[in-house]
């Protein structure tokens, strides 16, 4: 089980019983310019309900809460890439757009970058976002993540060695 504590939130295991904040946050997500960099997401009950026993099923798929309220504002993926070694990781991330703009998404990547080096021993993050997508690229960039080419299908990478050289240093 994780949990992982911030200063506003909760990072979680989802349970099942987490099927609405889901599905809440997927329908905004689809409705939202950067669904079509994506795989389209379910939105009805029963595709919602089985995506959600899924995530609930291991510990590559977060529910990012409130502490104040516990309210389900956002999902973190942190997993191992399905084409590379078992120690590098992706990192993945969506908010409900009511929740953009307030450092959410910042300070829970942090916390998940400072779990999968930590805890889980991870060697390297490795993740992939449009290059249009520019609110994204501007998080993976205050994450510190290196910057790739100029195509979609570069990954941004950072290594621990990286991440434990930057512990410390200012924003």
């Amino acid at each position: 089980m994780v949990r992982i504590e911030t200063r506003r939130l909760v990072i979680r295991n989802y349970t099942a019983d987490d099927w609405r904040d889901v599905q809440r946050i997927a329908m905004d997500y689809s409705a939202s310019e950067f669904a079509k960099y994506d795989h389209p997401w379910p939105t009805d009950d029963e595709g919602v309900q089985g995506a959600t026993n899924w995530f609930a099923s291991g510990d590559g798929y977060l529910a990012v809460c409130l502490r104040s309220t516990g309210e389900c504002i956002g999902l973190l993926a942190l997993h191992p890439r399905d084409d590379a070694d078992p120690k590098v990781y992706n990192l993945g991330y969506i908010f409900h757009s009511d929740y953009h703009g307030h450092g959410y998404a910042t300070e829970a990547c942090r916390a998940g970058l400072a779990h999968a080096f930590g805890k889980l021993g991870v060697e390297r993050i490795a993740t992939g976002t449009a290059v249009a997508n520019l609110a994204s690229c501007r998080l993976l960039e205050r994450l510190r993540l290196r910057r790739p080419g100029e195509r979609s299908e570069d990954l941004w990478t950072l290594t621990r060695d990286e991440w434990l050289a930057q512990q410390g240093e200012p924003d």
